[in-house]
């Protein structure tokens, strides 16, 4: 796909809510609105950088306990070195996974699970985004593919039975699960989002436009988890949804390289905000006390607001496409449970 292809598939109220996330209005649900979350237990992957460091900051800020999730043990130990400076007390611990390598996911799992006798969320933020043509997963997906969604998926099976059991016994509709996507799942390519006949896009030309429409994709499939989560666990009481951050300065953009005219476009049309605002998204989907599990599925826009998916997705999710799916990635995990 290249950009007349997204005009196509594109309707006016989604070019509407698009180019409203470039000027979001202020952020009505902040740290003084949150709850007090002491005895609470928050899961963060990638919570050592970016959006997740700022979304583990505010977390810790307001007294709960959190594992943050990321591949490299010294990064991991330099963040939490700097978490207990501002908070002395802090109760932080790590889980070293590589998302792109399913064989490290059940170790840390299991590992998390000998340690942790609650969860009251999860917040799969991890991610990585248009990385150089070709990239592969260690079990050779595409780098997207893996990373975004078939890694979160296995990680998040692990956990299942934990979550479920806490929520039975929390208030209701107080743990959730995030699944974090994009407003770039705008950009994935028609009839629900998923390119079934090239899932790898190991066929498409390489080049900036298509490593871009594999991102979207995997934004496409992270609506499409929130959505499955809660429909293949039904009463469970967790509140499962995705969200938008915003258009964001952080680490994700290291391997995105649109040129200079392209940085100018980004500029005028999208321009990029400092990452502690996408906090304020994220923590709106797992804290809200308006979100509850009538609002599975929902898709949280900046900076803090229920929006809108794009409407073939939605509706893929909710029908063939997403069973299709969800045996498939239970097919790819099969090996590594």
């Amino acid at each position: 796909m290249g950009f007349a292809d997204w005009f196509k598939v594109m309707g006016l109220a989604d070019w509407y809510q698009f180019l409203g996330h470039s000027r979001p209005f202020a952020p009505t649900f902040v740290d003084k609105d949150y709850p007090d979350l002491t005895g609470k237990v928050y899961l963060v992957t990638g919570g050592g950088t970016g959006i997740g460091y700022e979304v583990t900051k505010k977390l810790l800020g307001k007294n709960a306990k959190v594992w943050i999730l990321g591949r490299n043990p010294a990064k991991l130990q330099k963040s939490v070195d700097t978490f207990k400076e501002e908070f002395p007390g802090a109760k932080l611990e790590t889980i070293v996974a590589d998302l792109a390598d399913l064989a490290t996911i059940k170790p840390a799992a299991v590992e998390f699970l000998k340690k942790e006798t609650k969860l009251n969320g999860i917040i799969h933020n991890a991610g990585v985004m248009t990385p150089p043509s070709g990239s592969k997963t260690k079990q050779g997906y595409e780098l997207q593919l893996g990373t975004n969604n078939v890694g979160p998926f296995l990680l998040q099976t692990f956990l299942d039975d934990l979550i479920i059991a806490i929520a039975k016994a929390e208030p209701p509709n107080t743990v959730r699960i995030l699944w974090v996507s994009s407003s770039a799942h705008l950009m994935s390519c028609g009839n629900g989002g998923i390119q079934w006949e090239d899932l790898n896009y190991e066929k498409a030309a390489p080049g900036l436009t298509t490593q871009a429409t594999a991102y979207g994709q995997s934004k496409a499939i992270d609506i499409y988890l929130s959505i499955l989560w809660a429909k293949k666990h039904p009463n469970s009481g967790v509140v499962s949804v995705t969200c938008h951050p915003g258009n964001l300065k952080t680490e994700l953009m290291r391997t995105t390289d649109v040129g200079r005219i392209g940085e100018i476009a980004l500029a005028i049309l999208s321009p990029l905000h400092p990452a502690y605002l996408g906090a304020f998204t994220e923590l709106f989907a797992v804290l809200s006390p308006t979100l509850t599990t009538a609002d599975d599925g929902a898709y949280i826009i900046p900076w803090g607001k229920v929006g809108r998916i794009r409407q073939d997705v939605k509706d893929g999710a909710e029908g063939e496409n997403g069973e299709k799916l969800w045996t498939w990635l239970e097919k790819q995990i099969a090996p590594y449970l």
